[in-house]
């Protein structure tokens, strides 16, 4: 039970914005554009230019049930034609308590960081393609607000290839030597137009199978944030570590971290994270 109070807690605050705006979990708010923050972190321009490569965002209006979100998305793995997110991005309860798909899904756009750190709000528009059976999505849950948090997970397949993009490769995470306390820098998309890459630093504070749990601050729009960790062969490149999916936030702004009450949490990137066993592909097409 509180596991699947928790898990609606996370659903709630990371994709409605008229919960996840106070949403703020660590010490800080220390949010910075994409290229700023990279350089005052010490961050390569070479390494920025890939995460403006793999990244995505994607916005749905859910004008049947009222339940629109934005959130990101990954090119990860060596494949550029399929991005990872959350699956609450697509699914969430409506006001029948039931799960449900964020309709109209051929509504979705997507947008590449690197269009929209160009272009900003005039970023060239990708729709979403779906099947007429939902079922054919590659999701890892239809039910993420009651699923265990590492199963709020989906694969969308883009079919016209978006320009410039690039996959991030993944790292062995379990021969990382995660610790406690080590570095985490976690790039998203930021309110209030949901058109802008950010990046920030914080910390690891817990790390539980497939969990990772850090005091980074978090808000509306940073669902499928994407964590990372310095390559331990030249700082100032980055690997990914951890996919962002939720966060607790029940003492409130700016009032520490606490593993069960106030904490952002990650999927790992480990093996498990990109099977979608007995479901294909969502196809996502361009406008």
């Amino acid at each position: 039970m509180i596991r699947i109070v928790a898990t609606w807690i996370i659903a709630i605050l990371a994709l409605w914005p008229s919960f996840a705006l106070a949403a703020i979990i660590g010490p800080t708010n220390d949010w910075r554009p994409l290229r700023q923050g990279a350089h005052a972190l010490g961050v390569s321009d070479a390494m920025v230019e890939r995460i403006l490569a793999a990244g995505v965002e994607m916005t749905c209006p859910g004008t049947v049930y009222r339940n629109g979100g934005a959130l990101n998305g990954w090119f990860l793995g060596g494949d550029s034609s399929s991005f990872y997110t959350n699956a609450h991005g697509v699914i969430d309860v409506g006001a029948d308590r039931r799960s449900n798909f964020i309709e109209p899904l051929d509504r979705c756009r997507v947008h590449s960081y690197r269009d929209l750190a160009a272009r900003g709000a005039s970023a060239t528009s990708y729709g979403i393609e779906v099947p007429q059976d939902r079922t054919r999505l590659a999701l890892a849950t239809f039910r993420p607000q009651a699923a265990a948090p590492s199963q709020d997970r989906a694969r969308l397949r883009i079919a016209g290839a978006i320009a410039g993009a690039r996959a991030l490769a993944v790292p062995n995470v379990g021969g990382l030597g995660l610790r406690v306390g080590q570095e985490l820098i976690l790039v998203s998309v930021q309110p209030p137009g949901m058109h802008t890459p950010q990046i920030e630093a914080c910390h690891i504070q817990a790390i539980r199978s497939d969990q990772l749990f850090s005091d980074c601050d978090n808000g509306f729009g940073n669902s499928a944030g994407l964590y990372f960790v310095r390559d331990r062969a030249d700082p100032s490149m980055l690997v990914p570590v951890a996919l962002h999916e939720g966060c607790y936030e029940r003492l409130g702004n700016y009032k520490g971290w606490n593993l069960t009450a106030n904490t952002a949490m990650g999927i790992m990137l480990r093996g498990s994270f990109f099977s979608f066993p007995g479901r294909s592909v969502a196809r996502v097409s361009r406008d």
